[in-house]
């Protein structure tokens, strides 16, 4: 338990060294222009390129997509830049997706803490940001997104001001940081034993994923998420069984397409009228870097206090230990 709080309670502090680590990290593509951009990476180190793509979406000039999976789409080929993101450097999902990207003469850059991804890396000179190992990926967030924008950065899919803010990011968040656990337990006292249905804009489905992966693993509970406008055209029908044990949790951010705002105001009324209660949160910051890492910190802290006030361990993760277990066993 201690643990966990003491790994959230640094990430500030990761921030600032993420930050460090990235700026003595020169990544150079000599010349290379990629067409687009495929990040490989599963559960806390994959959850980086999700954001990545969702947060550069409106301004990169090649599209970003975040691959989770064992293959690659087609389109990979010599033109792509595949980042590999594994924190412990061995996830085989990530490794299997990597090996065909090389087949397909990809351009390879890697994010992670060693292990066989490390090792590749090594071995075929590719670009890479070496991040510190032996904690649970889902709490080095920190270092997995920052070296991902970093490398994203060096390709010229982020913007210069976005990208200047990771390096007050770790500043700001610690002095905001009684305020964000404030924050967290008012809605842990909303949402406590009760099912959670965490809502965005579709452009803050990366962010939201994340909450929903915290509260799976560090609080051992079954989350749902879904995102505006298209929850609108399923989802909504459904909220008719809705009732006084559901709350739905909504992320607002001042990027939110206009519209999406009046598709969450009508919907609250109707959640509302089925019984559930509704919490609207919105993120402290000057910018949208700095708004984002509010909103994930405000998350983690909400994680850990509902496994604080449920007695579960938020470290353990027996269920997936079990599953690598048996992977083990069958040849790949």
């Amino acid at each position: 338990m201690e643990r966990m709080r003491r790994l959230i309670t640094e990430f500030p502090q990761q921030l600032e060294d993420a930050w460090n680590i990235a700026s003595k990290t020169p990544i150079d593509f000599q010349g290379f222009q990629p067409s687009h951009v495929v990040v490989l990476g599963m559960g806390g180190s994959g959850i980086s390129g999700a954001i990545a793509s969702r947060m550069l979406a409106r301004t990169a000039g090649m599209p970003i997509a975040a691959n989770s999976d064992y293959v690659i789409p087609a389109y990979v080929g010599p033109h792509t830049l595949v980042v590999a993101c594994s924190y412990s450097g061995a996830t085989e999902e990530t490794l299997a997706a990597l090996d065909q990207a090389v087949e397909r003469g990809a351009r390879i850059a890697a994010i992670t803490s060693g292990g066989e991804l490390g090792a590749k890396a090594a071995e075929a000179g590719w670009p890479v940001v070496e991040i510190p190992g032996g904690q649970p990926p889902r709490s080095q967030f920190g270092y997995a997104f920052t070296g991902v924008m970093h490398v994203l950065h060096a390709a010229g899919a982020v913007p210069a001001e976005l990208y200047a803010d990771f390096a007050k990011a770790g500043v700001t968040l610690a002095a905001a940081q009684e305020d964000i656990i404030d924050r967290a337990t008012q809605v842990a006292d909303v949402v406590e034993g009760r099912r959670i249905w965490l809502y965005s804009d579709a452009a803050q489905e990366g962010l939201i994923t994340r909450w929903r992966q915290q509260l799976n693993e560090n609080s051992k509970l079954l989350v749902t998420h879904h995102v505006f406008p298209e929850m609108n055209h399923n989802e909504l029908v459904g909220w008719e069984s809705g009732g006084e044990d559901d709350v739905a949790v909504i992320v607002q951010c001042p990027e939110d397409h206009p519209r999406t705002r009046v598709r969450m105001d009508v919907c609250t009324g109707v959640f509302q009228d089925q019984g559930a209660d509704v919490v609207v949160i919105e993120p402290s910051g000057d910018s949208e870097l700095l708004r984002f890492f509010d909103l994930v910190h405000l998350g983690d802290w909400l994680s850990l206090i509902l496994a604080e006030r449920a007695g579960v361990d938020p470290v353990d993760i027996r269920y997936i230990e079990l599953l690598k277990g048996e992977l083990a066993k069958v040849p790949r």
